[in-house]
């Protein structure tokens, strides 16, 4: 039996359940913000709900830029983390170059992601290697280790929704 069910399209009706499962108020609008974004792009945004018992309550809505792979999953909690995250496939090394222009919070969290763990074949040619100021890092571009973004604060929103929409844009012009 598996432990979740299929994805479906967002609804309306799932993103106000989702979204009364959050508590913080800043955490709700980038929410909202970045839903709005996928939709306005025209782009697929999935959502799944948990069966097993010990998951009740979790859900997850999925932001799709290409067909098989998640730009952007949200977790409304549970997932490894306490409270609502936010995972981010950063394809754009741009985001990266630019990361001091990113608040304090976000770039903290960047700069703290886990390194790249070498758990796929495939992550050697697709690991985000740069240099910040503190030094050379290299994290991870697959979903299992990558940018995961908790306790957002008012000043990180329009950051998240900068580096979502030159994802978007990343990603459209490469798909041409």
């Amino acid at each position: 039996m598996s432990g979740t069910k299929k994805a479906n399209d967002l609804s309306p009706d799932f993103l106000e359940t989702f979204l009364t499962t959050i508590q913080v108020e800043n955490e709700k609008e980038v929410v909202r913000q970045i839903v709005n974004r996928f939709i306005d792009c025209n782009l697929p945004v999935k959502t799944k709900q948990y069966d097993q018992a010990c998951m009740e309550g979790i859900f997850r809505i999925l932001c799709f830029i290409k067909k098989n792979a998640e730009a952007v999953i949200i977790n409304n909690k549970g997932m490894g983390r306490e409270g609502m995250s936010i995972q981010v496939r950063i394809d754009d090394r741009n985001n990266l170059n630019n990361i001091d222009s990113f608040s304090l919070n976000i770039r903290n969290q960047i700069l703290n992601a886990a390194n790249c763990r070498n758990c796929s074949s495939k992550c050697e040619s697709k690991k985000y290697v740069f240099t910040n100021q503190d030094g050379d890092y290299i994290k991870c571009h697959y979903l299992c280790s990558n940018f995961i973004f908790q306790n957002i604060e008012q000043n990180d929103i329009s950051c998240l929704i900068e580096i979502i929409n030159n994802e978007i844009a990343y990603k459209q012009i490469r798909a041409k």
